[in-house]
């Protein structure tokens, strides 16, 4: 339901309706689980989009934090989350910070990979 408010705009219910989903979650499966993580980069985009880059990266850097424990560094859920992650910092015009992101050893070396992989 959040990602359908989401789509349509409406980030105030979006991100009422992840909230409760990350309460649930947390309570059933623990704040580490792989199901959390994806809510809260779901929350952080919400956060995003409504220009509260300090709660999106927030929620980015503690999905990030549970995505590497579960998937080690070279994930692609992980990649997609760093990129997050320098993008909320280029959109706080901290262009040094989201060029770290950029230039991590995950895009190094993964990313050619990954391209190649896309690419087949």
């Amino acid at each position: 339901l959040g990602n359908v408010h989401s789509d349509q705009g409406d980030y105030v219910k979006a991100r009422d309706c992840y909230e409760r989903a990350l309460q649930i979650q947390q309570k059933h499966f623990g704040p580490d689980h792989i199901q959390v993580a994806t809510t809260l980069t779901s929350l952080g985009n919400v956060h995003s989009d409504q220009g509260d880059y300090v709660k999106a990266r927030d929620c980015y850097e503690r999905a990030l934090q549970i995505q590497q424990k579960h998937f080690g560094p070279d994930h692609i859920q992980v990649a997609t989350t760093l990129t997050s992650l320098g993008n909320v910092h280029s959109d706080q015009g901290d262009d040094e910070r989201s060029l770290a992101f950029s230039s991590s050893p995950w895009s190094e070396c993964t990313l050619p990979r990954l391209v190649k992989v896309v690419a087949t």
